[in-house]
């Protein structure tokens, strides 16, 4: 069963990972600045968009839809819709 703490890691985790990201391709970009700043009004196009897809895949071992960095346009809300949907879904799978 996976634990609260263990959740927190794995989205903490991954919210380093999507920063990690960003940080190579946008200048001066902060996490503590701009969590709730569109990709798209961070300087991110479409293929960085589907990069972002292509290392939540890899991290989290799931398949998505490509397009939900657009449909989650900020590190807070795409975290929040992967939290939701796909880790805790994992916890649920867990205790079958």
């Amino acid at each position: 069963m996976m634990t609260d703490k263990f959740r927190d890691k794995t989205k903490d985790a991954l919210v380093e990972k999507l920063v990690q990201y960003i940080c190579t391709k946008v200048p001066n970009f902060s996490s503590k600045e701009h969590s709730d700043a569109s990709f798209s009004g961070l300087g991110l196009d479409s293929a960085s968009h589907v990069e972002m897809t292509a290392i939540i895949e890899d991290y989290l071992q799931v398949n998505i839809d490509p397009s939900v960095a657009f449909d989650y346009p900020t590190i807070n809300s795409l975290v929040s819709y992967l939290q939701k949907n796909f880790i805790e879904a994992t916890d649920v799978e867990e205790k079958r």
